[in-house]
């Protein structure tokens, strides 16, 4: 393990197209270890943040690499877009892709996942952040994180009660989870004629969520392709994206369905924030998958669904 061989895999990563484009499909620090070491670089995340720390003052990149833009300003309303992904006209690898990359890795604890669910928690999706006990709720939680920062298992985080599937990168699928990750960076620049970045692969198994948040350290248009296990069994709409409405501070719930690509864009200016949350109170599988795609992606999608 070397901080020497981080550095040499950073300037490698900047120069070379094949790295390039393999960093494009990381999302997650074990995953920026698992690709150097294919190339022969051997480090730990210690050493991968003392280098690049060093590597990426004055080089104007992301820590995963990839040059960082600073997002235009675009005064803008906001908007999402949901479509049907097998309807979409030049989609057809996408969707193929997908079923790839919808794994539960072996070494997932899903016993000490049940465990960490918390009711509490569960129900704050339910609270709009303009409620008056919401800050000091949402502070609570977020306090916990620190509190929990010593504690390495996979479901500390209040948060995030949901499984990362780029933090598990032992298990046997992982090799043929991530190829499946870069094809579909490809199929998507083939799709979009533009660059395209992961964001997050997540599985969200029964009973998962994602609290409250804004992402407004990420700014720019995402696209989220939204798959189940089964086939869509609950009218209720137990599955769903919510969001508040910067604007009219409306709370938004957006049922979910197999096959959905789902558009929304992330702001950073105060009154334009995108709070929202996820859950699946299904006995389902739900699988999400973000990308951050140019500002003008919809010119691919002519028929709003």
């Amino acid at each position: 393990m070397s901080i020497e061989s981080c550095v040499h895999f950073l300037r490698e990563s900047s120069t070379s197209d094949e790295i390039k484009q393999q960093m494009k499909a990381v999302t997650d620090t074990k995953e920026v270890i698992a690709v150097a070491k294919k190339h022969g670089y051997i480090f730990d995340a210690r050493d991968l943040i003392a280098a690049s720390t060093s590597f990426h003052e004055g080089n104007g990149t992301h820590g995963n690499g990839l040059q960082t833009k600073q997002a235009a300003h675009v005064s803008s309303a906001f908007y999402h877009y949901e479509f049907d992904m097998e309807q979409v006209p030049g989609f057809e690898k996408i969707v193929r892709e997908l079923n790839n990359l919808k794994i539960k890795p072996s070494t997932v604890n899903l016993g000490l996942y049940e465990k960490s669910f918390r009711e509490d928690d569960f129900q704050f999706t339910s609270m709009s952040p303009t409620a008056p006990e919401f800050s000091q709720r949402y502070k609570e939680v977020m306090q916990s994180q620190q509190g929990n920062a010593s504690d390495e298992h996979a479901f500390a985080r209040r948060d995030f009660h949901l499984v990362n599937l780029d933090q598990y990168v032992e298990h046997p699928q992982y090799e043929r989870y991530f190829q499946a990750k870069s094809r579909m960076i490809s199929s998507l620049e083939d799709f979009f004629g533009s660059e395209i970045q992961f964001s997050g692969s997540m599985w969200y198994p029964p009973r998962a969520y994602r609290l409250w948040h804004t992402n407004e350290t990420q700014p720019g248009w995402r696209m989220y392709l939204i798959d189940f296990d089964e086939p869509a069994g609950d009218p209720g709409g137990a599955s769903f994206f919510r969001y508040m409405n910067p604007q009219s501070k409306e709370i938004v719930t957006l049922g979910e369905r197999p096959k959905l690509a789902r558009f929304f864009k992330i702001e950073q200016e105060e009154d334009k924030l995108l709070w929202h949350c996820i859950v699946n109170a299904t006995t389902r599988n739900r699988w999400s998958f973000g990308f951050a795609v140019p500002e003008n992606w919809l010119d691919k999608f002519p028929h709003k669904s």
